[in-house]
């Protein structure tokens, strides 16, 4: 996995690496529950889905080229507001909020590495991350404008 070594302050949120001892059940426990309300998700068997999805999640982070980043607030690192797990240096895997936090920009501050690389270069998402109508008005803000869904990323190597 690739560690940024350092903790990175924007604003009141902390930027922090992944830590499988602290952050690991939290993180699987949120994306195979939330995922599981995707549209993707809904039509596979509960079985066949906390399986297979667990797996996916274990591939994932055992990868040399994965990241992980854990937004928590300034001053009480154990607090996990969300995170952002990928690949670098420009695929985005899944994006996590706490339900209470939603709304306070902990997403942009998650993306804040690849704003400058999507300047010039796509950044891939794997995920679907909201509805379409929503999608359609994230993509016509100009931070996001090189953002493509492509969730075959996730398959290559």
């Amino acid at each position: 996995m690739v560690k940024m070594g350092k903790v990175i302050e924007i604003g009141d949120v902390v930027l922090r690496d992944y830590s499988p001892v602290s952050d690991e059940a939290f993180i699987f426990s949120t994306w195979i529950k939330s995922f599981r309300d995707s549209a993707f998700a809904r039509a596979v068997p509960a079985p066949i889905y906390d399986r297979s999805q667990r797996a996916r999640i274990e591939n994932v982070l055992s990868r040399k080229d994965t990241y992980a980043l854990i937004a928590t607030p300034k001053g009480t690192p154990e607090l996990i507001l969300g995170y952002c797990v990928g690949q670098v240096p420009n695929i985005i895997h899944y994006v996590y909020v706490k339900k209470d936090y939603r709304g306070n920009r902990i997403t942009p501050k998650l993306f804040w590495y690849l704003q400058e690389w999507s300047r010039e270069h796509p950044v891939l998402y794997t995920h679907k991350p909201a509805p379409i109508w929503i999608e359609k008005a994230l993509q016509e803000k100009e931070e996001l404008k090189n953002f493509i869904y492509d969730p075959y990323a996730l398959e290559r190597k």
